[in-house]
């Protein structure tokens, strides 16, 4: 089944959320580079029609990205970038549908992984022969010592631009950035029409949700 991909996120907040009881005043300005490899950022998608009993629920992973934050001690100048490959993404980690649970706790075969990466990057979804990559940028919209913040992000996609925001809670330990959150969100606040088949009988629904946690290490001195 068809799917799409992602976006999302990172910086920080409040000062009672800074971990360890270090204060907002006493952040540094420093840039972090993502640790793609202990980060995880991932799409829960789910079958629709009236054909579903025979599909599977996905999971679209990213397995592949670079990217930066740039930690401003006013919280609210700080930005972020990531650049995503689409043919670096992943369906159906065994990991994450393990975590994931009941509604993921069927098997999906090779070959039904193989189709729905397929319709994923064909033409009539992300397109990756010709966008092969998605770009992230973004900023915090909130203050030390409130109870959440948010994201605004600007994800470059299909050649578009679109404008989300995201719920995140930032920990920060030393010179250690982790931010984290879920976002419930459709295909079309992407520009994505989900995919379909047999008339509609078997397709992915429009809702899917988001589900992030970016980590980050200081660059030296």
């Amino acid at each position: 089944m068809g799917r799409t991909i992602a976006r999302f996120l990172i910086v920080f907040l409040l000062s009672s959320g800074v971990a360890h009881g270090q204060k907002a005043q006493d952040i540094e300005a420093g840039v972090y580079s993502i640790d793609a490899a202990r980060s995880d950022i991932y799409f829960l998608i789910y079958k629709a029609g009236a054909l579903s009993g025979f599909g599977h629920n996905h999971i679209v992973s990213v397995g592949r990205l670079k990217g930066t934050v740039s930690l401003h001690s006013t919280f609210d100048r700080s930005t972020f970038e990531m650049m995503i490959p689409v043919n670096g993404l992943i369906v159906d980690d065994a990991k994450l549908r393990r975590v994931e649970g009941k509604d993921f706790s069927s098997q999906p075969t090779q070959s039904d992984r193989d189709g729905t990466r397929g319709n994923m990057l064909g033409k009539k979804l992300l397109n990756a022969g010709r966008f092969p990559n998605v770009r992230v940028t973004g900023r915090l919209d909130g203050k030390a010592g409130s109870q959440k913040a948010t994201l605004r992000l600007s994800v470059e996609l299909l050649g578009r631009v679109k404008k989300l925001t995201v719920p995140v809670v930032l920990k920060l330990t030393g010179n250690r950035l982790e931010a984290s959150g879920t976002r419930k969100i459709s295909h079309r606040e992407l520009g994505l029409k989900p995919f379909t088949a047999l008339f509609g009988a078997l397709a992915v629904a429009e809702g899917m949700e988001l589900k992030y946690k970016i980590r980050a290490q200081r660059r030296g001195p």
